[in-house]
């Protein structure tokens, strides 16, 4: 049955097609997706694969708010991936410095924390508001206060921290 719908899958693929079973017997049911089969964007615009269009209001939760395919942001990705595609924080990387202290000045933050995911932002908060706790308070037991009906993100810490206890079976601490 799963090598059925992953043939299935292949010739939707090549035909241009979407075909959900196919998609199902690859990604991990992570989420309650909604059946709906996103192919593009522009601006705050979404296509579907049956050509519908969409207002996103989700931005790809948070993570694309400038909206799609701008062509400033186009241009300035296409110009910085020919330059430089990533670079651990193992070394010194002059532009990152340049947007920290940016970010300093027109912020209320002393330093910057440079992470991949919200969820990597989270857990860096979690721990350090604990280490401050413990350091500076001297708390043994700080308090994370977090919201009801809130996501956080899919690390250990961080799904700890969200609200719904649904979320937190099979993650509990031993």
């Amino acid at each position: 049955m799963l090598s059925e719908s992953r043939n299935r899958f292949r010739s939707a693929i090549a035909a241009k097609g979407f075909e959900r079973e196919g998609f199902d017997a690859y990604v991990m049911n992570t989420y309650a997706r909604f059946p709906i089969a996103i192919e593009r964007g522009q601006g705050c615009r979404l296509w579907d694969s049956e050509g519908r269009e969409y207002l996103d209001f989700v931005a790809g939760i948070a993570t694309c708010t400038l909206g799609h395919a701008h062509p400033a942001l186009i241009k300035a990705i296409s110009q910085q991936i020919q330059r430089l595609h990533h670079v651990s924080n193992f070394y010194y990387i002059p532009v990152q410095g340049q947007l920290a202290q940016w970010i300093v000045e027109h912020s209320c933050a002393d330093r910057v924390f440079f992470c991949n995911s919200g969820a990597e932002a989270n857990e860096a908060a979690i721990k350090l508001a604990r280490k401050y706790a413990h350091q500076v308070l001297d708390l043994e037991k700080p308090l994370i206060l977090t919201a009801k009906a809130s996501f956080h993100g899919r690390t250990l810490a961080t799904v700890t921290a969200t609200g719904q206890p649904k979320y937190h079976k099979g993650f509990e601490p031993w």
